[in-house]
């Protein structure tokens, strides 16, 4: 009696596993298809279509060099909060909560259309995951709700705008944004990173792997410190001292920004590293 009992809960669990996993999979297809008609419905359509045209003109003009092509794909893409909203104020509201898992989908969703692109060239080739770099750009309004605050736990990690004065910046420096190894048993054995401290292992022998260098790519980014402007309107008191963030501008953003001047910058609180990670920056 009790093997049977205990068979029938198995049987339940394995099921309940089974229709959830499922149902996962519906909601994954499901975003994905709704992120595909806002692109087709949109002028990033075209944006990406350049973008895959100028990588493959870069691959033929160094006479077809396969080196090129484990090299980054980056796309920088304006999404315009607007037009988001008019089209699925749904998808809008959920960019916004998670918009790190939203840029995941999104680069799987531009993966599969590039190497679509891709696969209809005369001399047809594939991209990874890994070399795909989706710089997505938006500015959100200054709505209450979409407000950062430095009040300790409580600080949002979705997408928020910051409306803050500029103390200080460090200097530009450089960081590797993709990196490139070989198995030296068999070069076809490729690895893709980001900067890492030690050299991966070939999944397949376990020996070190050897780095490509030729095809090394690296980036530019900086460090602002910021006040929030609210704090600095609001009376001080005795024994209490407002925090400034440390906002991280990397690749396209890269700029020194001025002293003493007012930005709302929209992007992502990285509570692990305590930086705030800048999506889109505006002057007031």
């Amino acid at each position: 009696m009790s093997s049977t009992f205990g068979e029938t809960t198995k049987n339940i669990y394995s099921t309940l596993l089974t229709e959830c996993h499922l149902e996962g999979l519906k909601q994954e297809l499901y975003l994905r298809e709704r992120i595909v008609v806002y692109i087709q419905r949109t002028e990033l359509w075209n944006r990406i279509k350049q973008y895959c045209l100028e990588f493959h003109e870069r691959f033929v003009e160094s006479g077809y060099n396969p080196d090129l092509l484990l090299g980054p794909l980056i796309l920088t893409l304006n999404i315009d909060y607007a037009a988001l909203k008019k089209f699925d104020i749904s998808l809008l509201d959920d960019f916004v909560r998670e918009p790190i898992y939203y840029e995941k989908a999104f680069r799987e969703v531009i993966l599969s259309i590039a190497n679509s692109f891709f696969e209809q060239l005369e001399r047809s080739f594939r991209i990874r995951l890994e070399q795909l770099y989706c710089r997505l750009r938006t500015k959100l309004p200054l709505e209450e709700r979409y407000l950062f605050r430095t009040q300790p736990n409580n600080v949002s990690i979705g997408l928020t705008a910051f409306r803050c004065v500029v103390q200080g910046f460090s200097s530009v420096q450089k960081y590797i944004l993709q990196s490139v190894w070989l198995c030296a048993g068999d070069p076809q054995r490729v690895a893709i990173t980001g900067e890492i401290k030690r050299a991966p292992k070939c999944e397949d022998c376990g020996n070190l792997m050897q780095e490509h260098q030729r095809v090394r790519a690296v980036s530019d980014f900086c460090t602002v410190r910021a006040f929030s402007t609210d704090s600095l309107r609001t009376r001080t008191t005795v024994g209490r001292i407002y925090q400034s963030v440390l906002v991280r501008l990397a690749d396209d953003l890269c700029e020194p920004l001025k002293l003493g001047y007012e930005y709302v910058i929209t992007g992502v609180f990285n509570p692990l590293n305590q930086f705030f990670d800048a999506w889109a920056f505006e002057e007031l």
